[in-house]
């Protein structure tokens, strides 16, 4: 069973859902064979809630970090910004395009690395 969301709405608390998240995916038990990915997803989280990307809702989906202007984006509240960060099998991570995950602007074994690229490509979106 996984982790359970704070009742309020707030940024921070999707932040908070997301960490306790990425450590329930990276402590799964079990053996991590070649065609998934091992346990990098908190190394990731913690990454990105450091950086301007914590002013955004973070979500996962098919093992990608994404961003959304608001909690609830499925109910058209709130955009899902155009790039992600995904998993890789190998242990690094892919920053691409969100739609074409063809277009990736990076791959890297750096959690940290990944993130400024993600904001980097994210800049118009990004208060100052």
């Amino acid at each position: 069973m996984g982790p359970e969301r704070e009742s309020n709405d707030s940024i921070e608390a999707e932040w908070n859902f997301l960490v306790r998240s990425a450590a329930n995916w990276d402590n799964r038990p079990g053996d991590y064979p070649a065609t998934w990915v091992p346990p990098i997803m908190g190394a990731l989280a913690d990454a990105a809630r450091n950086s301007a990307l914590s002013q955004f809702y973070p979500f996962i989906s098919h093992a990608r970090l994404c961003f959304s202007t608001g909690r609830r984006h499925w109910l058209g509240e709130g955009d899902v910004l155009p790039v992600c960060i995904a998993l890789l099998p190998g242990g690094s991570y892919s920053v691409a395009h969100r739609h074409d995950p063809a277009k990736v602007l990076l791959e890297t074994t750096s959690p940290e690395e990944a993130v400024a690229a993600a904001v980097d490509a994210l800049k118009e979106y990004l208060r100052s």
